[in-house]
């Protein structure tokens, strides 16, 4: 993969101790881990006595000139966001994770969540505590003024829907987190997937915190995938069609535009849908289940999009389809994310996020025990 996504170059000027450029010199950058140093590149210095390495994620680095440790380094290529590591067992039971292939292929797509930590392994919270601000009480029950019968009650619907304990603590502040996926398996370009105003949870008194990512934290904004024309237009035999409660599905015999569409689309991906019947006109949001490409058009199966901001009322009839906007959905092999996480994830925090008309991390009336 691209090594630029969420990482620089360290660059600067090598110089001996009376301020003589040192040329053609061996550069070498290690990473400082708790358990050693690990050599992440090696250059040589030019002329000038220049040097750059290649794109570098966050992190501690020691610089080495000719085997001599001579600068220290605190590299953040993000302006401030917080590293994020691979969720760890300890800190929340990864083997409870459906499988996203499994749950798609159930149309229960609203059901899939993944974790990423936002607290190093390492961290001792006995000793350091949180990084983070969180509710000291217990949102796992309907103690402290919390009521399981309140559908606005978010924090008991989070609980529910995330299978939280009684010792369970969520953050009082949120996240912003962002990601790229490539295209395809082998692709050199990626697509940018945007959860907004995302709490972290601690699952125990004793773990880290994590960052539950799953179809009510994604925010549909820039940037997205469009219908290829412009503006608003209709898509020639392109229906909108029920199928039952949850299932609906988007067909087109003969509409080159459609197709092209199509060939950028992935199972997990947010469709909003604008919608004509007998000129009155509706938005629909949907997620991709399946799709099947034929030589000039195809067929999109969607599963209701489950978020108390953006409702999607059953609809019984056939639509004609004015335009469709498809946007960046969850990262099918999220659980099995690799040493490059801190290259392809950013977490900053965003105090805004909870109050923002399009944020969508909301449980209330929504939630689906697993």
């Amino acid at each position: 993969m691209a090594s630029n996504l969420r990482a620089k170059p360290i660059e600067g000027h090598i110089t001996d101790s009376a301020g003589n450029i040192l040329r053609n010199s061996r550069i070498v950058v290690k990473q400082v881990t708790p358990q050693a140093s690990y050599p992440v590149d090696s250059v040589n210095s030019d002329d000038s006595g220049y040097f750059k390495t290649k794109p570098i994620p966050n992190g501690s680095y020691d610089i080495y000139e000719s085997g001599i440790i001579v600068a220290k380094t605190i590299h953040n290529p993000d302006n401030g966001a917080i590293q994020v590591f691979k969720a760890h067992q300890d800190n929340i039971n990864i083997e409870d994770l459906e499988n996203f292939d499994t749950v798609a292929a159930d149309n229960r797509l609203s059901n899939f969540k993944a974790f990423i930590q936002i607290e190093s392994p390492e961290v001792n919270i006995e000793q350091y505590g949180n990084l983070f601000p969180i509710y000291d009480v217990d949102i796992a029950s309907n103690q402290a003024g919390f009521d399981e019968d309140d559908n606005d009650d978010e924090l008991w619907n989070m609980a529910q829907f995330l299978g939280l304990s009684s010792e369970s603590r969520i953050t009082t502040t949120r996240f912003d987190v962002e990601y790229f996926s490539p295209l395809t398996a082998v692709s050199q370009n990626y697509h940018r997937i945007r959860w907004a105003g995302v709490p972290a949870i601690r699952y125990s008194s004793d773990s880290k915190l994590v960052i539950p990512l799953d179809y009510f934290s994604i925010v549909p904004n820039l940037p997205k995938r469009v219908s290829p024309n412009s503006g608003e237009f209709t898509l020639t035999e392109v229906i909108f069609s029920y199928v039952d409660t949850d299932s609906y599905t988007i067909t087109a015999t003969t509409n080159a535009e459609f197709n092209s569409m199509l060939k950028q689309m992935k199972k997990g991906d947010i469709l909003k849908c604008f919608l004509e019947l007998d000129e009155e006109r509706y938005t629909f949001y949907g997620v991709v289940t399946d799709y099947t490409i034929t030589a000039t058009g195809g067929s999109v199966q969607l599963e209701k999009f489950r978020s108390s901001r953006f409702t999607s009322s059953d609809l019984l009839l056939d639509y004609n389809v004015l335009k469709i906007y498809s946007y960046d959905g969850m990262f099918r092999s999220i659980s099995e994310i690799n040493e490059d996480v801190n290259e392809r994830f950013t977490v900053t925090e965003n105090n805004y996020a909870q109050n923002s008309d399009v944020e969508l991390y909301n449980y209330n009336d929504r939630y689906i025990l697993p």
